[in-house]
């Protein structure tokens, strides 16, 4: 950020708010008053603070600074004044009109935004590191949004801005209370009931379609006040490929599923990657691109970035730019309704979960597995994630629980029961905790025959398993040492692909060219026998 941004840039971002035509910016002058000129009413404020904020930090918080000032100094406060503020300091020191600040520190000029000119980005004072600004977008899933989440955070730490395009009410409570989340209301769709080939079928345009539909006007609006230099893009939320393309910005495509790393459908089933690619091309199309696609809309040309590791995959066909980093974690927010006293320290502790899109399928094999656990007191606790009343006559020693603290909960696990989704495969395994797969749809037959090939676990058939079959399974993945040695050999693997520091160091590369930022030193890797998560 620079000591004083360009007075162009700070009255851009009211040109925006107001719908303006871009010469509007040109009849103002650094003295233009904002009550008295431009009459700017109370919701006009607001938003424009917003985009300041986003830009700029929290010292440009407009709305904040108003409170402060009496009548006088509202009815005089000019477009400099706003403009010093969002440098960080009290106003009294105007902003050039050129675009100059008034500090020596730096004097770059400010370039008019043009035809096939790069979105202006701060410039660092001298003696600074320069900093990026990231624009993330991701299906509103957990196991989308906790990696990217985690890559976020990083790039938080290192001083870059970052900003979220998505559900206030899903996002705030998995990202925290300081990072910036530009709105955008949180849609119902279609249910994911469905399997195998049908499962693409409703994925797509049950979820898929109807989600870029819906988020791309406000991924745009997010990028036309925030101005990122870089998108971060879950591979599945195809607005955000939409926004860069539209907005001319390099992205990385973020791979929370190993679906699209591993193309099964192109060579098994080719009509069905052709029909994918018709969805794509219609999105293209209806989002005002001219022509066809240039590429899969799954696969940045810039870059893509896998949450898994080759001790897991193997080493697959994959496209040059992509690079795998391991699972991305970070601690979240502690759960502290969470009975800790019940666990017993005495007996092995198990996780039972089938994921956030599986639970219409899951009430038949969570009766399943209750009877499969309920012999096991005397040995073992489980806690299963299900919601309220779903799960008929738990016996003593198995939780039910609507929302369980994954991460918090893996350092005390000696299993985990899974659907086999990504997200929940690589924290068990990032962990050392070796698994039990029932894969239902997409990507998670893929992940479990990955984790039995590794040996870190074993796979069972979600809708056939007896009670007296998954017991058994169970008894396998718990007694037998080899699955916990397979576990902890692929945990040393995700540790040193490098997690989120690694992908921030990836997604740095896009910026525009300029030193780097210093990485700082990595966290641990985690540990089974504490409570500290990377």
């Amino acid at each position: 950020m620079t000591a004083h941004p360009p007075l162009r840039e700070v009255a851009d971002l009211l040109r925006t708010v107001l719908g303006r035509p871009a010469d509007w910016t040109d009849t103002l002058r650094p003295d233009t008053l904002l009550d008295g000129e431009l009459h700017l009413e109370s919701h006009d404020l607001a938003a424009w603070s917003l985009a300041l904020r986003t830009r700029y930090g929290p010292a440009a918080d407009l709305a904040t600074h108003l409170t402060t000032l009496d009548l006088d100094a509202l009815t005089t406060l000019t477009l400099a004044d706003v403009a010093t503020l969002a440098a960080g300091s009290t106003p009294g020191a105007p902003a050039e009109p050129d675009g100059k600040s008034t500090s020596a520190s730096s004097n770059a000029p400010d370039p008019s935004p043009g035809a096939g000119a790069a979105p202006p980005g701060p410039a660092p004072s001298r003696g600074r590191p320069p900093r990026g600004r990231f624009l993330f977008v991701s299906l509103p899933l957990f196991g989308h949004v906790h990696p990217l989440a985690a890559v976020s955070r990083e790039l938080l730490a290192r001083g870059h801005q970052v900003l979220w395009a998505g559900s206030e009410a899903f996002l705030r409570p998995l990202l925290g209370p300081d990072t910036p989340i530009a709105p955008i209301p949180l849609r119902a769709h279609r249910g994911q009931a469905d399997r195998g080939l049908a499962a693409a079928r409703s994925r797509w345009d049950g979820y898929i379609v109807p989600h870029a539909r819906h988020t791309l006007p406000g991924i745009e609006r997010a990028v036309a006040a925030f101005r990122p230099d870089v998108l971060a893009v879950d591979q599945h939320a195809v607005a955000g490929a939409l926004a860069a393309h539209r907005a001319g910005l390099p992205w990385a495509s973020l791979a929370p599923t190993t679906m699209e790393l591993t193309r099964p459908y192109r060579t098994a089933v080719p009509r069905v990657e052709e029909w994918i690619e018709g969805r794509m091309a219609a999105m293209w199309t209806a989002a005002g691109l001219p022509g066809t696609p240039p590429h899969d809309l799954r696969f940045s040309p810039h870059l893509l970035i896998g949450f898994t590791g080759t001790a897991l995959t193997g080493p697959p066909a994959r496209p040059d730019n992509a690079v795998l980093v391991g699972p991305a974690l970070a601690a979240r927010e502690p759960d502290r309704a969470f009975p800790w006293e019940w666990l017993d320290p005495a007996r092995r502790r198990v996780l039972v979960t089938v994921g956030t899109l599986s639970l219409d399928l899951a009430a038949d094999f969570h009766a399943r597995m209750v009877e499969a656990l309920r012999p096991l007191g005397d040995r073992l606790q489980a806690v299963i994630a299900a919601p309220d009343g779903t799960v008929a006559d738990p016996p003593a020693h198995v939780l039910v629980r609507p929302r369980v603290p994954v991460l918090e909960l893996m350092p005390k696990l000696d299993a985990v029961v899974s659907h086999g989704g990504l997200n929940t495969v690589c924290e068990a395994l990032a962990h050392g905790v070796p698994l039990l797969v029932a894969p239902i749809k997409g990507d998670q037959p893929i992940n479990a025959a990955q984790v039995a090939a590794a040996g870190a676990g074993r796979r069972v058939r979600f809708a056939h398993a007896s009670p007296q079959q998954l017991r058994a399974e169970l008894l396998a993945v718990l007694d037998d040492p080899a699955h916990a040695a397979a576990a902890r050999r692929v945990q040393e693997s995700f540790a040193a692909a490098g997690g989120a520091p690694a992908a921030a160091d990836h997604l740095e590369t896009l910026l525009p060219a300029r030193p780097r930022v210093p990485r700082p030193a990595p966290p641990p890797s985690p540990s089974r026998t504490g409570n500290a998560h990377p």
